[in-house]
Protein backbone atom coordinates (compact mmCIF):
# COMPACT_ATOMS: atom_id res chain seq x y z
CA UNK A 1 0.00 0.00 0.00
CA UNK A 2 1.28 3.46 -0.90
CA UNK A 3 1.54 6.02 1.86
CA UNK A 4 -0.54 8.99 0.64
CA UNK A 5 1.68 11.40 2.49
CA UNK A 6 4.45 10.38 0.07
CA UNK A 7 2.25 10.67 -3.01
CA UNK A 8 0.15 13.29 -4.74
CA UNK A 9 -3.11 11.78 -3.52
CA UNK A 10 -3.77 14.71 -1.20
CA UNK A 11 -2.30 17.39 -3.45
CA UNK A 12 -4.48 19.95 -5.19
CA UNK A 13 -1.87 20.79 -7.81
CA UNK A 14 -3.10 19.97 -11.30
CA UNK A 15 -0.30 19.14 -13.73
CA UNK A 16 -0.52 20.60 -17.20
CA UNK A 17 -0.72 18.10 -20.04
CA UNK A 18 -0.25 19.22 -23.61
CA UNK A 19 -0.71 15.88 -25.31
CA UNK A 20 -3.69 13.60 -25.52
CA UNK A 21 -3.79 10.23 -27.28
CA UNK A 22 -5.02 10.39 -30.87
CA UNK A 23 -7.59 7.60 -30.54
CA UNK A 24 -10.81 8.56 -28.76
CA UNK A 25 -10.87 5.34 -26.73
CA UNK A 26 -7.44 6.17 -25.28
CA UNK A 27 -8.10 9.90 -24.97
CA UNK A 28 -11.38 9.42 -23.12
CA UNK A 29 -9.69 7.92 -20.03
CA UNK A 30 -7.09 10.72 -19.99
CA UNK A 31 -9.78 13.42 -20.27
CA UNK A 32 -11.92 11.84 -17.54
CA UNK A 33 -8.92 11.68 -15.19
CA UNK A 34 -8.03 15.30 -15.95
CA UNK A 35 -11.62 16.42 -15.28
CA UNK A 36 -11.60 14.54 -11.96
CA UNK A 37 -8.32 16.18 -10.98
CA UNK A 38 -9.66 19.62 -11.94
CA UNK A 39 -12.90 19.12 -10.01
CA UNK A 40 -11.05 17.91 -6.91
CA UNK A 41 -8.52 20.76 -7.06
CA UNK A 42 -11.26 23.37 -7.49
CA UNK A 43 -13.50 21.91 -4.79
CA UNK A 44 -10.75 21.76 -2.16
CA UNK A 45 -9.79 25.41 -2.54
CA UNK A 46 -10.84 27.62 0.33
CA UNK A 47 -13.90 29.66 -0.50
CA UNK A 48 -13.45 33.38 0.03
CA UNK A 49 -16.98 34.07 1.27
CA UNK A 50 -17.28 35.02 4.93
CA UNK A 51 -21.02 35.28 5.61
CA UNK A 52 -23.17 35.39 8.71
CA UNK A 53 -24.79 32.10 7.74
CA UNK A 54 -23.52 28.53 7.68
CA UNK A 55 -21.66 27.87 4.47
CA UNK A 56 -19.14 25.46 3.01
CA UNK A 57 -15.60 26.70 3.62
CA UNK A 58 -14.13 24.77 0.71
CA UNK A 59 -11.87 22.96 3.16
CA UNK A 60 -11.98 19.27 4.00
CA UNK A 61 -11.06 17.54 7.23
CA UNK A 62 -9.20 14.34 6.53
CA UNK A 63 -9.14 11.63 9.20
CA UNK A 64 -5.87 10.52 10.72
CA UNK A 65 -3.88 7.84 8.87
CA UNK A 66 -4.39 5.67 11.95
CA UNK A 67 -8.16 5.79 11.45
CA UNK A 68 -8.03 3.34 8.54
CA UNK A 69 -6.56 2.80 5.13
CA UNK A 70 -5.90 5.44 2.52
CA UNK A 71 -6.90 3.33 -0.45
CA UNK A 72 -10.23 5.15 -0.77
CA UNK A 73 -10.49 7.85 1.87
CA UNK A 74 -12.64 10.21 -0.21
CA UNK A 75 -15.73 8.90 1.57
CA UNK A 76 -14.03 9.71 4.89
CA UNK A 77 -13.40 13.40 4.10
CA UNK A 78 -15.44 15.68 6.31
CA UNK A 79 -16.81 18.89 4.87
CA UNK A 80 -15.85 21.93 6.93
CA UNK A 81 -18.39 24.67 7.49
CA UNK A 82 -17.78 28.34 8.29
CA UNK A 83 -19.91 31.01 9.87
CA UNK A 84 -19.21 34.63 10.80
CA UNK A 85 -20.79 36.06 13.94
CA UNK A 86 -20.98 39.86 14.04
CA UNK A 87 -20.70 41.76 17.32
CA UNK A 88 -22.19 45.25 16.77
CA UNK A 89 -20.14 46.45 19.77
CA UNK A 90 -17.58 44.88 22.05
CA UNK A 91 -17.87 46.33 25.54
CA UNK A 92 -15.14 45.91 28.10
CA UNK A 93 -15.70 42.52 29.75
CA UNK A 94 -17.73 39.54 28.51
CA UNK A 95 -19.71 39.88 25.24
CA UNK A 96 -21.98 37.20 23.78
CA UNK A 97 -23.73 36.76 20.45
CA UNK A 98 -25.89 33.76 19.49
CA UNK A 99 -24.36 31.58 16.78
CA UNK A 100 -27.46 29.48 15.90
CA UNK A 101 -25.26 26.44 15.20
CA UNK A 102 -26.57 23.03 16.19
CA UNK A 103 -23.90 21.94 18.65
CA UNK A 104 -24.29 18.32 19.66
CA UNK A 105 -22.14 15.19 19.96
CA UNK A 106 -21.35 15.33 16.21
CA UNK A 107 -19.98 18.91 16.35
CA UNK A 108 -16.19 19.34 16.23
CA UNK A 109 -14.55 22.75 16.39
CA UNK A 110 -11.78 23.20 13.85
CA UNK A 111 -10.97 26.89 14.21
CA UNK A 112 -12.30 29.89 16.12
CA UNK A 113 -10.85 33.38 15.82
CA UNK A 114 -11.99 36.96 15.81
CA UNK A 115 -11.06 40.60 15.42
CA UNK A 116 -11.98 43.85 17.13
CA UNK A 117 -12.22 47.23 15.41
CA UNK A 118 -12.20 50.72 16.85
CA UNK A 119 -13.80 52.84 14.14
CA UNK A 120 -13.51 56.11 16.07
CA UNK A 121 -11.37 58.95 14.73
CA UNK A 122 -8.46 59.56 15.04
CA UNK A 123 -7.36 56.09 16.18
CA UNK A 124 -9.00 53.65 13.76
CA UNK A 125 -7.32 50.67 15.39
CA UNK A 126 -7.97 46.97 15.46
CA UNK A 127 -6.60 43.74 16.85
CA UNK A 128 -6.96 40.00 16.41
CA UNK A 129 -8.67 37.95 19.09
CA UNK A 130 -7.34 36.09 21.00
CA UNK A 131 -4.75 38.69 21.92
CA UNK A 132 -3.16 38.86 25.37
CA UNK A 133 -5.96 38.66 27.93
CA UNK A 134 -8.67 39.10 25.25
CA UNK A 135 -10.26 35.72 24.55
CA UNK A 136 -12.78 34.04 22.31
CA UNK A 137 -14.75 30.86 23.02
CA UNK A 138 -18.15 29.30 22.43
CA UNK A 139 -20.82 27.41 24.26
CA UNK A 140 -23.96 25.60 23.07
CA UNK A 141 -25.71 28.87 22.19
CA UNK A 142 -23.20 31.73 21.96
CA UNK A 143 -19.84 32.95 20.78
CA UNK A 144 -18.17 34.62 23.77
CA UNK A 145 -15.57 37.36 23.39
CA UNK A 146 -13.95 38.85 26.47
CA UNK A 147 -11.97 42.08 26.01
CA UNK A 148 -10.17 44.41 28.39
CA UNK A 149 -11.29 47.60 26.64
CA UNK A 150 -14.26 48.51 24.48
CA UNK A 151 -14.36 48.35 20.69
CA UNK A 152 -16.91 49.72 18.24
CA UNK A 153 -17.44 46.33 16.61
CA UNK A 154 -16.08 42.82 16.34
CA UNK A 155 -16.40 39.64 14.34
CA UNK A 156 -15.88 35.98 15.13
CA UNK A 157 -15.19 33.27 12.55
CA UNK A 158 -15.97 29.69 13.48
CA UNK A 159 -15.07 26.69 11.31
CA UNK A 160 -16.32 23.24 12.23
CA UNK A 161 -17.47 19.83 11.11
CA UNK A 162 -20.81 18.33 12.11
CA UNK A 163 -20.19 14.66 11.48
CA UNK A 164 -17.73 12.16 12.85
Amino acid sequence: MTNPLDSQLLESFVPVYDTIPEKWEDAKATIVEQLKMLANAINIREIGWYLDEELLSGKAFIPSPNAGTFEDTSSNYRTMLRKVIVFPTLNSGVNTQPHFIDIDSNFTLIELYGAATNAVSPNFTGQPIPNGSDTISYDKENIIITVGSGWTRGVAVIEYIVEL
